[in-house]
């Protein structure tokens, strides 16, 4: 019996790769061959010519020949295929989901507006105690009648474009209106604040320390020698002789006088914004004049130097050349 034999796939596979590279390599081959392009002028220069191998020649026809097909299909579609779409009409009714969403964040942008101006409002009356009048929106094509919203509803895509764009353009003005009422009330409440901090407050002994045994203003001559009585410039707290006596505000020790007579040993606290304080009375001065304090640092302890029936200290406050307020209202702004 005659035996038969089939190759096998790898054997047919590695026929098949052979061939293919035989192929590849012959083509390959082909491609180095050149063709040369002259061009003969009918003067005496000598010939141009161009040598192409048969690969760059069918690249440059490749490339040539899709560039012609597409140019033929753009031509094709602008010319019998596409239609623009022109019209507003047309535009917002396949867009009328976007115009709806976006008349919905309007509404929404309308009460935060109308929340911004109230809080200003609330904001300008703290800080001024008044409200600013209100800017009215001037521009043009917000006046136009077309703008205008006459009904309820919209009844058409076209009025719910133009309702979309007046109320942006409506209310970022507003918005923009807002902006310096809103940065100025900012302003002068930051001002005020800084104002209150550095203005003296508070007694110059701690809480519960001192007892007052004379306020401001008129009063009679604690030695009995007037005797129609004295204006007393500030108050007077009597406490035990070395009790501490603490700064009321920040600021610059400006004076130490040690005088005998009137406030003997007094300390001077130059604050900003025109405030002084004066305490008097002093056993001992803690403090030179140059010192940097702050609030509720030791300056001094409590005595009777000076024109004093005992130990207190004598506490005035002033703002430049006026005449001196009364302690109290300051003592009181805590």
């Amino acid at each position: 019996m005659q035996e038969t034999y089939t190759t096998s796939i790898y054997e047919r596979f590695l026929v098949g790769f052979l061939r293919f590279r035989k192929k590849t390599t012959k083509s390959v081959a082909e491609t180095k061959h050149r063709v040369s392009f002259v061009l003969v002028p009918h003067t005496e220069k000598p010939p141009y010519q161009w040598d192409l191998s048969f690969a760059m020649l069918y690249f440059l026809v490749f490339l040539a020949s899709t560039v012609f097909l597409l140019s033929l299909g753009f031509l094709f579609y602008f010319s019998f295929l596409y239609k623009p779409d022109v019209s507003l009409e047309n535009r917002t009714g396949k867009q009328v989901v976007s115009f709806l969403f976006y008349d919905l964040l309007s509404q929404d942008l309308r009460e935060s507006v109308q929340e911004l101006e109230e809080a200003t409002e609330d904001l300008n009356l703290l800080a001024w105690e008044e409200i600013p009048e209100k800017e009215m929106i001037t521009q043009d094509y917000l006046l136009k009648e077309e703008f205008r919203k006459e009904d309820t509803e919209l009844d058409s895509n076209l009025l719910l474009f133009k309702e979309v764009v007046r109320t942006y353009s409506e209310f970022g003005i507003r918005l923009v209106n807002l902006t310096p009422k809103f940065q100025n009330a900012i302003d002068y409440l930051s001002m005020r604040e800084s104002i209150f901090y550095s203005m003296p407050r508070g007694r110059p002994l701690r809480p519960g320390i001192g007892v007052v045994t004379s306020t401001f203003g008129y009063r009679s001559d604690p030695f009995g020698i007037l005797p129609v009585g004295e204006n007393h410039s500030g108050i007077d707290f009597a406490a035990g002789e070395g009790t501490p006596i603490y700064a009321s505000g920040p600021g610059v020790i400006a004076e130490v006088d040690a005088a005998q007579g009137g406030l003997g040993r007094s300390v001077r606290i130059n604050h900003e914004n025109g405030f002084f304080t004066l305490y008097g009375h002093c056993s001992v001065v803690l403090v030179k004049p140059g010192d940097r304090v702050r609030r509720g640092d030791k300056i001094a302890l409590v005595g009777q130097t000076g024109k004093a029936t005992g130990a207190h200290v004598h506490y005035e406050v002033r703002i430049g050349l006026d005449s001196p307020y009364d302690p109290e209202e300051f003592i009181n702004l805590d």
